[in-house]
């Protein structure tokens, strides 16, 4: 079989990229014995990939993106890329990408589909949310959010608040809820933090997946490459805590197997130890937390403190009966801890997905206070914010005040999700109910809640109850499927949008995104410039509230607040010649970070680091006012086992699981891997490819089962099998590890889309469907982890 060089080229272009290439771009290929000269350019960009958002070098050949690399001095990745980062082309060249509007023709779910024009599916929108407006009913438009980057959310929320609806919900850090939690009831912050990787030198980590699927995952990567050969002499230890033997804790110095929702009764056993000995940082302790000692309120009134409770209750024999760990080695953690400073303690999903998860965070918070890592060189820290220019409030007439005066649809802040920002988990049953009022409409940006949430069939037949669904996808996934309108999005690669990493290096910083192509690969229009013409049909003060032309415009009046500040890595006189090296750049970043600000980043009723939260109870007890119920009733309610003060302090709450231990003996925990992370990799090759190395598995799912386990239900490996709960049951192929829990079966996330293009459509299961629906009552998010399942052979 004789092979042209043009159909050669075409074949090593497929499998370079992994996926059908644009039409134009083979016709752009030579043809036979034909020399074309190539002009090479390079450009810079966010990666989208992850939460991370690494600086990326592109290079382009005759203008089609061809190769990624990192930018060499970017704070988070300095030049480097992960696997997944490498695969971003394929987002941009995937062959099942929405190419232009779409309207629903057939039944909802069918992907029966019309191709309109982005006049009429513009108009379309405007006038429905006009005719909701004029009767009233602006309330009644729901927007879901997911991947929200830079000011994309801010500007969403403007639309919502200038257009009079309450209900934007937003979940951009699924499964890390308690984690933020934790952080806000200690310290008053909303944020992630980041590791002063460069001067640790012992790293604790409950069940974080610094090599996996981590927040942020470069960052971490790097990080860990310090740790180990970053300081010449220097060799930092890394002990990881989770009930699976994962990539992790493969490259760690120790791994403790642990009891799956006990991670907070270990913190509490090693500072147990830690306050018995006192090696802990009592400068810190004096000068900058609250509640350590037990203290007296303003009405004269004791109350306990940290110290008395630990003591009490947590040491290390009765920490050992919880976890499963011998008495003896967490006496070793705590030595270590303490001695081997900087010392850091960090979570991971394992923490922040259990329906104890806020407690547990706020007990391994507690252990970076009493070595004093928090904001210090070694430790963790705060992170820090550009200087953006705020932009003037939006104007509200009349249906605007009262459309946000009526009850969000989620019920979030109030019982019995009194801390939560918002809770999307429980719109199936509001939505289907029609609780506390109907939606009319519901824009879905960059979330896929079909895949994502428990018990979806719940969620499809709340989809039916709503009449109009905008979706602003770039990729027909599953919730997409089921919209009445579909608005591409383009990819990152094909618009401007700011990015600030989750968390970042510490330092303040942002990167920009800027289109690589001149025009979109297809007619698809950046959802930023879309809501703005949507915002000028509506007029009025909806359309008085968005001044700017388009998305440019809005990131370079944001941006003009970091030019002025007049520092940091682009200083210009000009702000054109500022706006052009940060293109250029990437992105811009201040390299002097200001450690020991503790009394402006502690944004807690004592300024300080608290042990005993007043945030807690300050806002549990006023719900106590204003509602009929004591705080014990409220205590309750919440499915807290504490009494008194106790409820404001670190302490361990049993986890709940769902399913009687005779009928469903395993307690089901899935884990993330680097490929498809969050769901959204399977769609690329690569990534599919490249999925579980420890296995040698690809392209599918398997649950992982320990092999005595295996051994007593008469499974072997490779032996189809039957993983059922209380609510679901799927079939896949099961995997002997001695890594695994001999309690627990794993499975990975990430497969079992029924929808979302070729490379991920009918590959694998969800556990999703598996999992039963329970809460952190308290922090308001979804416990992951409460879930017992049964296997048996298929």
């Amino acid at each position: 079989m004789k092979i042209s060089r043009r159909n050669l080229l075409k074949m090593i272009g497929a499998a370079t990229l992994g996926m059908a290439l644009p039409d134009e771009l083979l016709h752009a290929l030579p043809k036979e014995g034909e020399w074309i000269p190539y002009e090479e350019h390079w450009s810079s960009g966010v990666c989208l990939q992850c939460p991370s958002g690494c600086g990326l070098r592109i290079r382009s050949v005759n203008r089609w993106p061809v190769k990624l690399e990192g930018i060499k001095d970017y704070p988070v990745n300095k030049g480097r890329l992960c696997p997944k980062g490498q695969a971003g082309l394929q987002v941009l060249y995937d062959p099942d990408r929405i190419r232009y509007p779409l309207r629903r023709k057939g039944d909802r779910g069918k992907e029966e589909w019309e191709k309109i024009s982005w006049d009429e599916a513009i108009d379309q929108v405007t006038q429905r949310l006009n005719k909701l407006r004029q009767d009233g009913k602006s309330h009644q438009l729901l927007v879901l959010g997911g991947r929200y980057r830079g000011h994309m959310h801010d500007l969403m929320s403007r639309f919502m608040e200038a257009y009079g609806s309450p209900n934007h919900l937003g979940n951009p850090a699924r499964g890390s809820e308690g984690i933020l939690k934790g952080h806000l009831f200690t310290m008053g912050i909303k944020e992630f933090l980041s590791i002063h990787w460069e001067g640790v030198n012992y790293l604790l980590s409950f069940g974080a997946s610094l090599l996996e699927a981590s927040r942020s995952t470069m960052v971490n990567l790097r990080g860990y490459g310090l740790l180990r050969r970053g300081r010449p002499g220097i060799r930092g230890k890394l002990v990881q805590v989770e009930p699976r033997f994962s990539l992790t804790a493969s490259k760690a110095d120790q791994w403790i197997p642990i009891q799956p929702g006990t991670d907070g009764a270990l913190a509490l056993g090693i500072a147990h130890w830690i306050i018995k000995e006192k090696p802990y940082d009592q400068d810190f302790i004096s000068r900058h937390t609250f509640g350590f000692d037990d203290w007296k309120d303003s009405n004269g009134n004791p109350r306990m403190g940290f110290k008395n409770l630990v003591l009490k209750e947590y040491s290390p024999g009765q920490v050992s009966f919880l976890t499963g760990i011998p008495e003896e080695k967490i006496i070793q953690l705590a030595k270590e801890f303490s001695s081997h400073k900087p010392s850091v303690a960090i979570s991971g999903r394992g923490v922040g997905m259990q329906t104890n998860g806020a407690y547990s965070q706020m007990a391994i918070d507690s252990l970076n206070a009493l070595v004093g890592s928090i904001d210090r060189q070694g430790g963790l820290l705060l992170q820090r914010k550009a200087p953006f220019q705020t932009w003037l409030p939006p104007l509200k007439d009349s249906i605007a005040e009262k459309g946000l005066s009526r009850p969000r649809i989620d019920g979030a802040g109030k019982l019995p999700f009194p801390f939560a920002q918002e809770v999307p988990y429980i719109l199936p049953e509001r939505i289907a109910r029609g609780e506390p009022y109907p939606i009319d409409t519901l824009f879905l940006y960059y979330t896929n809640p079909l895949f994502s949430i428990p018990e979806s069939e719940k969620l499809k037949t709340a989809l039916e109850k709503i009449p109009f669904i905008v979706s602003f996808s770039p990729f027909m996934d599953e919730t997409t499927t089921f919209a009445d309108l579909v608005l591409p999005d383009g990819t990152y690669f094909e618009r401007w949008q700011d990015d600030t990493p989750e968390p970042g290096p510490g330092l303040s910083m942002f990167g920009l995104r800027s289109p690589v192509l001149e025009n979109p690969l297809y007619d698809v229009r950046e959802t930023g410039n879309v809501l703005i013409e949507i915002a000028k049909g509506l007029g009025g003060n909806v359309a008085k509230s968005f001044p700017w032309k388009d998305m440019t415009e809005v990131l370079r009046e944001s941006i003009r607040g970091v030019f002025k500040s007049k520092r940091g890595s682009i200083r210009t006189k000009d702000f054109d010649e500022f706006w052009k090296a940060l293109i250029e750049g990437g992105g811009w970043w201040d390299g002097a970070y200001p450690y020991g600000e503790w009394r402006k980043k502690f944004d807690t009723p004592s300024g300080r680091f608290e042990f005993y939260s007043q945030i807690m109870e300050h806002g549990l007890r006023q719900l106590s006012k204003d509602g009929s119920k004591n705080l014990e009733a409220i205590l309750k309610e919440l499915k807290i086992e504490a009494k008194g003060d106790k409820a404001f302090l670190p302490h361990f709450e049993k986890p709940r699981l769902i399913g009687e231990e005779k009928d469903y003996p395993f307690q089901l925990i899935h884990y993330k891997w680097m490929a498809t992370a969050e769901g959204r990799g399977a769609n690329q090759p690569y990534l599919q490819e490249t999925a579980a190395p420890h296995l040698q598995e690809r392209w599918n799912s398997w649950i992982e089962i320990h092999p005595d386990t295996a051994q007593t239900l008469g499974i072997k490996d490779g032996d189809s099998v039957w993983i059922e709960s209380k609510v679901g049951k799927v079939k896949t192929k099961a995997r002997l590890f001695p890594g695994a829990h001999p309690k627990c079966i794993h499975i990975p996330y990430g497969q079992g889309h029924r929808a979302y293009g070729r490379w991920a459509k009918g590959r694998g299961i969800n556990p999703n469907d598996l999992l039963v629906s329970d809460y952190d009552y308290l922090g308001g998010f979804l416990s992951h982890f409460s879930t017992r399942v049964k296997v048996y052979k298929a």
